[in-house]
């Protein structure tokens, strides 16, 4: 019998494509996430040979490009993405088409902390106080016109009264005071994460809404989930950037990925881990997404301009979530990202924070 000799396999032949971009972006390789890609800083992706599908996308979602790439070579392939200068004229197109700043986007840092200051006195409160041990501390924000939404996308809202907002989202030393004190056995799970000043996470929609309730028995005041127009008027604090502090994600702003953060993609961050907005405000981007009261519409045609809860329409099963968490990509964790979730979910990126009704 002849003997056979082992077949050889032909090597796979592969090149490498060198990507550079003039603006920071996101990256995506045959549906394959690439994470961020910085802004000339070249990025080298080891490919096979053939034709190969990129997608880049700004932070905020303004301009999206998609081409084939070919490789057919054993060499390095450079690819330029110029994205800036048709960002820049986006950027002025719909700055024309949406208008110029009003309301709360006009005021100074100063006027800001003023209102904040004399919204309090008004009712008799400090500008962050405590209703009891059992409490949150809350913050007491101003009534004031802002402009909702995406930038290229934005509509005009007033809230009409002052309300108050926690100061941080509800903790798992707070949840935890519920059990004991309230009448309720669920204790959510701290997924392994050690500490009580963590974000309370693992609570569904339903859950929230009785822990406002109890709170709202136990000291006598009203608790409530925000609307989705106070949570962008809260986080905002004044500001018309995609995040409260800039138009970039930057380094150890707020905790999710691509954050520069020691917890980004590993866990949620201790509340308070960073600087807060103008108003005083933790936390309300990253770390964890919180629940509000609005049912989920997938646009704001026919939504409330005063600040009221979006309650009637929409998808029924769905809630609005807003603010990113520890594992969501930048672009998610922006003032004016929605994102809608079944209300019965329990989920270790899902938590809450509160509002106040003042008098």
């Amino acid at each position: 019998m002849e003997e056979q000799k082992p077949q050889k396999t032909e090597r796979c032949r592969e090149a490498i494509l060198l990507l550079k971009t003039d603006m920071n972006c996101r990256l995506m390789v045959n549906s394959d996430n690439h994470g961020a890609l910085q802004k000339n800083t070249p990025l080298s992706i080891v490919l096979p040979l053939g034709s190969h599908l990129i997608n880049v996308i700004t932070q905020d979602g303004l301009l999206e490009k998609e081409w084939t790439q070919d490789l057919y070579h054993e060499e390095q392939v450079v690819c330029l993405i110029q994205l800036a200068e048709e960002y820049a004229q986006l950027q002025a197109k719909r700055e024309e088409e949406v208008g110029k700043p009003l309301g709360i986007e006009c005021w100074s840092v100063d006027q800001i902390q003023q209102e904040q200051m004399a919204a309090a006195t008004e009712v008799g409160l400090a500008k962050v106080f405590r209703d009891g041990p059992d409490a949150p501390e809350m913050v007491v924000i101003p009534a004031g016109s802002y402009r909702r939404g995406e930038a290229f996308n934005k509509y005009k809202v007033t809230i009409t009264r002052p309300f108050a907002i926690g100061k941080y989202p509800v903790t798992v030393a707070e949840w935890k005071c519920y059990v004991e004190k309230g009448e309720i056995s669920y204790l959510p799970s701290d997924n392994d994460w050690e500490g009580d000043n963590l974000p309370v996470t693992n609570v569904s929609w339903f859950d929230a809404q009785n822990y406002a309730r109890w709170l709202s028995t136990q000291t006598g005041k009203t608790y409530r989930l925000l609307s989705e127009a106070e949570w962008e008027y809260a986080c905002r604090a004044g500001s018309v950037t995609e995040y409260y502090w800039g138009n970039e994600i930057g380094h150890n702003n707020c905790n999710c990925q691509d954050s520069g953060s020691e917890w980004s993609r590993k866990r949620a961050s201790p509340v308070g881990s960073f600087s807060p907005n103008t108003f005083g405000l933790h936390d309300m981007l990253g770390n964890i997404w919180e629940w509000l009261e609005d049912i989920w519409h997938d646009n704001y045609e026919g939504a409330p301009a005063d600040g009221k809860p979006w309650s009637s329409g929409g998808n029924q099963l769905g809630r609005v979530m807003r603010g990113g968490s520890w594992s969501s990509f930048p672009r998610y964790a922006r003032c004016a990202h929605r994102h809608g979730s079944v209300p019965t979910i329990r989920n270790f990126n899902f938590g809450l924070r509160l509002a106040r009704t003042l008098p």
